[in-house]
């Protein structure tokens, strides 16, 4: 069977992109925010490349925090450099 490609933006550079090679953050109602979830995790995503020049930018903006609507947190952004250094 096939693999669908499906498309992603990066908020950061808004590249259009398979969304197989983005860093996908989720936070739910309850204000849990994951990195990289499974598919059965459900809330409201944003992507980001996984590449450092994205994630500094992503951060220095702000866009993450505005876009998710959420107070800034040192520990989200440990989780994704954590995810870019597999």
């Amino acid at each position: 069977m096939e693999e669908k490609k499906i498309i992603r933006k990066c908020i950061a550079c808004n590249s259009l992109k398979n969304r197989n090679n983005l860093i996908k953050i989720t936070i739910n109602k309850n204000k849990e925010i994951a990195v990289m979830p499974d598919s059965k995790f459900f809330g409201h995503s944003i992507y980001i490349c996984k590449n450092n020049d994205c994630m500094q930018n992503a951060f220095k903006k702000g866009k993450i925090y505005k876009i998710l609507k959420i107070k800034p947190d040192k520990k989200l952004e440990e989780k994704i450099r954590a995810v870019l250094e597999k």
